[in-house]
């Protein structure tokens, strides 16, 4: 039986580590707020300001524009490259070979972002293409795809492959029993998978430096930012990044719940 002391004693140290985790997100999204433009404690006052100074500023409009087009593209071409990728591995009748494959599937994912950043920038330098938006989506989409593979194959590991059977022996073409049986059962899957992708692509920030040429996303100008000192407009933005992403992240749990029910 444990102790009241070591019970209060573990508990104290999971607040910590909260504590240490949630204290920098708390004291941005507080001077997001603060009426004063220098960043110290206490908080003189309260304002919306600057997040209006920062939705009026042309570079941040154009950075959020942008940040929102890669996460979509990047979202949908991880997610249908993705699925039709766990969908194959499924299929196979080898242990061995799907192991493996699933393996190299999932290697990006444990690669340093900054090789796949410079590897990404050469290859595209070799093929003749300048720096901007549509490599960037590429490489958002190579570093969503681990993700959105790993997702699908737990979904398609326990899907009953017995029910496109019996629509085949019915007499309905491969692409008819997809459309109506296939796809309605995974579809939450899908979008739990693509959410998880857009949130990947808003945060990311190495491999988009690499290769978006003069273009700017969220993360990028944030950066560029910075290198000119810390100002509140830059806590606004960050604020709405979080606020994006957190609301992704809970839409995709939200629907893999009602998945498993």
């Amino acid at each position: 039986m444990v102790s009241p002391m070591r019970h209060y004693a573990a508990g104290g140290f999971a607040l910590l580590v909260l504590v240490y985790l949630y204290a920098p997100i708390v004291v941005i999204v507080l001077f997001s707020f603060t009426d004063s433009p220098r960043l110290a404690i206490p908080i003189e006052g309260f304002t919306l300001d600057w997040y209006a100074s920062a939705l009026s500023n042309p570079l941040i409009t154009t950075a959020l524009r942008n940040s929102v087009i890669l996460a979509a593209v990047s979202a949908l071409a991880a997610t249908v490259l993705g699925g039709a990728f766990a969908f194959g591995l499924v299929k196979l009748q080898s242990g061995r070979l799907r192991r493996t494959l699933l393996a190299g599937g999932l290697l990006p994912a444990v690669v340093p972002l900054l090789v796949i950043g410079i590897a990404l920038a050469v290859f595209f330098r070799s093929l003749g293409m300048s720096p901007g938006l549509l490599n960037a989506a590429i490489g958002h989409a190579l570093v969503c795809l681990p993700f959105v593979i790993l997702t699908m194959n737990a979904r398609l590991e326990t899907f009953d492959f017995s029910v496109l059977e019996a629509a085949r022996d019915l007499g309905a073409a491969p692409a008819r029993a997809f459309a109506d049986i296939t796809l309605p059962l995974i579809r939450p899957s899908l979008v739990g998978a693509a959410l998880l992708g857009a949130a990947l692509s808003l945060d990311e920030f190495v491999v988009t430096w690499f290769n978006i040429g003069n273009e700017l996303s969220v993360p990028v100008l944030v950066w560029g930012m910075m290198r000119r000192g810390v100002d509140p407009s830059i806590n606004a933005i960050a604020v709405m990044l979080l606020a994006a992403l957190v609301i992704l992240v809970i839409a995709s749990n939200f629907i893999g719940r009602r998945r498993s029910r």
